[in-house]
């Protein structure tokens, strides 16, 4: 599997051509966007259930909202069944991907609970029971370096799994990838490419700051979509598909 490494530039041009990819269908990209919130939303509401089913739902969805994405890059009529369609597709490979997050989850817990003992449990406590900033404040303080230690690692590791699981769904999806390969790929291919990506989220955050000054939350529905969208374009960038040319890359 080919992975390109693309210059600093890139970051820009994958918020930009996100953009682009919406303005060719905005109510539809909008609007899928949405109703994929609101699928893992339901899911998290299921009784027990609810946080399992919606980590496991998460790449299928995620992998039928990029299905979306390349009907709109190749200007296909955009239907529903597009956003299901991870559903009839690689299903069992995506929710693997799903166990793989809960897998994940569960390695950085046990290595905070083993690395912070007592005292990190003291601190969760803490904000459980108190609200007042100052009080926090004091229990981080009294918590020590050892419960630092402990959040930097699991904090770490929560990210290495963020970046190994963001691009998992569409190298499944589209390349056809074994789970644990698209997890080494993804990750693979974000450090290869760890500069554009830096400047991508140093815009997306940016853009995001900005729309949550919009009243009634209604910068999220601009905000879901254009993250969506952008990783799309990202993901393209980087894993070409089989045979594609590449092309002088845009200023």
């Amino acid at each position: 599997m080919e992975i390109r490494k693309l210059n600093a530039a890139r970051g820009w041009i994958w918020v930009k051509q996100g953009y682009q990819l919406i303005m060719r269908n905005p109510l539809m990209s909008v609007t899928f966007a949405l109703v994929g919130a609101l699928a893992m939303f339901a899911a998290l509401k299921v009784p027990l259930l609810g946080a399992l089913l919606a980590v496991l739902l998460m790449p299928v969805l995620v992998a039928g909202y990029m299905r979306v994405c390349r009907a709109l890059e190749e200007d296909e009529e955009i239907e529903l069944t597009h956003l299901f369609e991870g559903f009839q597709k690689h299903a069992a490979r995506l929710v693997a991907l799903g166990c793989f997050a809960m897998l994940g989850i569960l390695v950085a817990s046990i290595a905070m609970v083993f690395i912070g003992g007592e005292a990190l449990t003291k601190l969760l406590e803490s904000f459980q029971s108190t609200s007042d900033p100052q009080l926090l404040a004091e229990a981080m303080w009294a918590a020590g370096s050892g419960v630092a230690l402990s959040l930097l690692v699991g904090l770490t590791l929560v990210i290495v799994l963020m970046l190994a699981l963001q691009y998992a769904p569409m190298l499944v999806f589209f390349n056809d990838a074994p789970p644990f390969t698209a997890l080494r790929a993804s990750l693979s291919g974000t450090l290869r490419n760890l500069v554009p990506y830096t400047v991508y989220s140093l815009i997306m955050q940016v853009i995001a700051l900005l729309l949550s000054m919009l009243p009634f939350n209604i910068g999220l529905i601009i905000l879901l979509p254009l993250g969506f969208t952008s990783l799309y374009v990202s993901y393209r960038n980087i894993f070409p598909f089989a045979g594609e040319i590449q092309t002088a890359q845009p200023s």
